[in-house]
């Protein structure tokens, strides 16, 4: 893949990942008010945000080079913490509890997991693709 290519690949996912945070930061500090905003699992979305946030920022800035280290970490981040929550609530409805917001929750977090996952590896390419090329 040409460098342009990549570049405008990685465009595409900086504006992913900013749009991502427009609903991911308003969803999940309304989903959590009630167990608190210093609620552990809520912070640890907060840093898995913040990467993902400084993270496109700095691919922004570094143009027209190429720089995903810092998003790789907060999709690596979110995706660890997404998987965590998924299976909780697996575990939860297995022992047949129901969860706070039905079983869309399930579908939400899972879906949302899988896609950071997915940009994870994108990203992990582009990085690889990048030095490659360098």
């Amino acid at each position: 893949m040409t460098p342009e290519k990549l570049r405008r690949l990685e465009t595409v996912v900086v504006v992913y990942t900013v749009v991502t945070l427009v609903i991911y930061l308003p969803l999940e500090t309304y989903a959590s008010i009630p167990y608190g905003l210093t609620n552990p699992f809520y912070l640890v979305d907060l840093v898995a945000m913040g990467l993902m946030a400084w993270g496109a920022w700095r691919s922004w800035q570094a143009r027209p080079a190429s720089s995903v280290s810092v998003m790789i970490a907060g999709y690596a981040w979110a995706s660890a913490n997404g998987w965590r929550a998924t299976f909780d609530r697996v575990e939860r409805m297995r022992a047949g509890s129901a969860l706070d917001f039905g079983d869309i929750e399930l579908v939400v977090v899972g879906g949302s997991t899988l896609l950071a996952i997915a940009m994870l590896v994108l990203l992990i390419f582009i990085a690889t693709a990048a030095r490659a090329d360098a």
